[in-house]
């Protein structure tokens, strides 16, 4: 399937950049970050290469070394000021982003730390004494609103803005499709988490005595909790459960039986929609109902954080159910909607005397 492909490919890349790192590196990627997902372990073995190539070439230590001959006894010598010049010059000559600099500082500290604590390798963090790195401050967060919402589940109800060519096919997919938006809208559930999830991971429990014991939920592994492989409830709601219970029923209706490992969500050909697939299905959409570019399905995710705030006011059950480890997250959306609530509040200040 497409998926387990892509995920051999990042795997042979992340095998690729490693290899052409000092020796002393290989147990931290091998055991020190294998519960991390693949995308971010690439990401921190190239902030790792980047910065070693910036040592050899700017550091006066190892000028005559290449990356890969670098030694434990090398880094020894790095102290705090070189990581503010390293800092300094992905701004100055890379012009590089605050977050992008702090991901890069924050990657280096977590190989020193781990040489110190795990290793017993190193006594000293030189990047504990560096500079920090100041993020702004996110204004706002893109998102959609409940009437962009609704203008966006009614184009893929009835179609509305779509070409003639893309009518053609919207009738054959327009369950599983209604379904896949609209459990994005319901649950703020990643692209990731949605798209692993399989057929007996759907759980509707109905109680015909006692409605209040209902549960409709999904079994999803989300992040962070990949290497322990122990799934979370994430709920969903009867509209959720109404458009999910159609979309299996014409499965079924066309003699698919469903077996443990069945994808929730496939193609017309029966397998796993790919998580591509699904980003270009959400991008017809939004074209065709909204006339933007700027939603992603990282932002359907936002679009169900912004509303369950606003309409909940609560932040530890949002940060459940975002599946956010920590409150800094989750504070992110709570900050952004009081914000917007207030500067809506103050349309009639000057009646507030």
């Amino acid at each position: 399937m497409p998926e387990k492909k892509s995920a051999k490919t990042n795997t042979q890349k992340f095998n690729s950049i490693t290899d052409q790192l000092p020796d002393f590196t290989h147990q931290y990627f091998y055991s020190g970050t294998s519960g991390k997902a693949i995308l971010t372990r690439i990401s921190y073995a190239l902030d790792i290469k980047y910065f070693l190539e910036f040592a050899v070439n700017y550091y006066p230590y190892f000028t005559d070394k290449q990356v890969k001959e670098l030694s434990i006894e090398d880094i020894r010598q790095i102290k705090a000021t070189d990581i503010d010049d390293f800092l300094t010059w992905m701004d100055e000559n890379q012009h590089l982003s605050e977050r992008t600099r702090a991901r890069r500082r924050s990657s280096i500290s977590g190989i020193f730390e781990y040489l110190i604590n795990t290793e017993r390798k190193l006594d000293y963090n030189p990047v504990a004494g560096s500079l920090s790195v100041e993020i702004p401050e996110n204004e706002y967060v893109i998102y959609l609103n409940i009437d962009e919402q609704e203008q966006l589940l009614n184009c893929i109800r009835y179609g509305t803005g779509l070409t003639q060519r893309q009518l053609i096919f919207h009738e054959k997919y327009k369950k599983r499709d209604l379904a896949i938006v609209f459990l994005f809208l319901d649950t703020g559930l990643r692209i990731s988490e949605l798209q692993a999830l399989n057929v007996n991971d759907v759980i509707i429990y109905e109680d015909l005595i006692d409605p209040e014991k209902n549960e409709c939920y999904v079994l999803a592994l989300r992040k962070g909790k990949k290497k322990s492989g122990t799934t979370s409830k994430v709920y969903f709601s009867d509209e959720s459960k109404e458009y999910i219970t159609e979309y299996l029923d014409s499965r079924k209706v066309l003699g698919e039986k469903f077996t443990e490992n069945t994808p929730l969500f496939t193609t017309n050909t029966g397998d796993r929609l790919s998580i591509r697939e699904i980003q270009q299905m959400l991008k017809k959409y939004v074209a065709a109902s909204l006339k933007r570019t700027d939603i992603s399905v990282h932002k359907l995710r936002s679009s169900f954080a912004m509303e369950f705030y606003k309409h909940e006011k609560n932040i530890l059950v949002l940060q459940q159910r975002m599946g956010h480890r920590s409150i800094n997250a989750t504070n992110i959306y709570a900050r952004a909607s009081d914000r917007e609530e207030a500067v809506k509040n103050s349309r009639n200040w000057r009646n507030n005397k």
